[in-house]
């Protein structure tokens, strides 16, 4: 066998073997039935997901399900409306964690990882009152 032919089919073998593998983290996706008015929030890499590329907007009274897809992160709101006490979820915690909250209060909340803040784990869930808008009674203030 010539070296040509040999390295062909160590480049072959190789792609084979590592088939299936990939580089990063893989999300995988799970058909969960959620109870009536509750919404999921996925904690993914370094995004909520929604929340991070896209505010997660719901009604007041609407549960949120954060779920850990990949571990050591947190949720810690850093602006809320001043009629909020939600402290958000603030121990860092693994893979597989969940954790339920129901959104009562209308406004903005501006969420945050704050192992990952500065990797842009960052994201935002607009309440809307039952009326469907969003609104600001009172300042937001930090938690």
């Amino acid at each position: 066998m010539d070296r040509r032919t040999y390295l062909a089919s160590l480049g072959t073998l190789g792609a084979a073997a590592l088939a299936g593998c990939s580089g990063g983290s893989q999300t995988q996706t799970s058909t969960t039935t959620l109870p009536p008015n509750t919404v999921q929030c996925d904690l993914v890499d370094y995004a909520f997901q929604p929340g991070t590329e896209q505010a997660l907007e719901i009604d007041a009274g609407t549960t949120v399900r954060f779920v850990w897809k990949t571990g050591g992160h947190n949720v810690v709101p850093e602006e809320k409306p001043a009629e909020s006490d939600w402290k958000g979820e603030p121990d860092i915690l693994g893979e597989g964690h969940t954790y339920e909250y129901e959104f009562t209060v209308p406004g903005r909340y501006h969420i945050v990882c704050e192992p990952h803040v500065n990797m842009g784990m960052v994201g935002d869930i607009v309440v809307r009152d039952t009326e469907g808008t969003t609104t600001q009674s009172g300042s937001n203030e930090s938690s």
